[in-house]
């Protein structure tokens, strides 16, 4: 389990304690049920402090803006790139 402080020091924060407390356990399940596990494996702490952050500095999943005729993209989900390294198990 990823604690605050962690991914205050891994992303260089000095605030935002609030946010990434509750952060954590949005995250967290996110990838229990991306994956299909039931624990977090040590492996995917990196997954799960890239997803944090994901959170923190995107603008509500925004992906694109425009200025003229103001048009705006939003993403539905994480990018493959913070996804990358889980893997889903399969069910049978």
């Amino acid at each position: 389990m990823v604690t605050v402080s962690q991914v205050q020091s891994s992303l260089g924060l000095k605030n935002k304690e609030e946010q990434i407390a509750e952060l954590i356990p949005v995250v967290e399940n996110h990838i229990k049920g991306y994956c299909g596990i039931k624990e977090i494996p040590p492996e995917y702490e990196l997954n799960l402090i890239k997803m944090i952050e994901f959170q923190l500095n995107s603008k509500a999943g925004i992906t694109s803006e425009s200025l003229s005729r103001h048009s705006v993209g939003y993403a539905d989900n994480y990018p493959s790139n913070v996804l990358r390294g889980l893997r889903r198990r399969l069910r049978w």
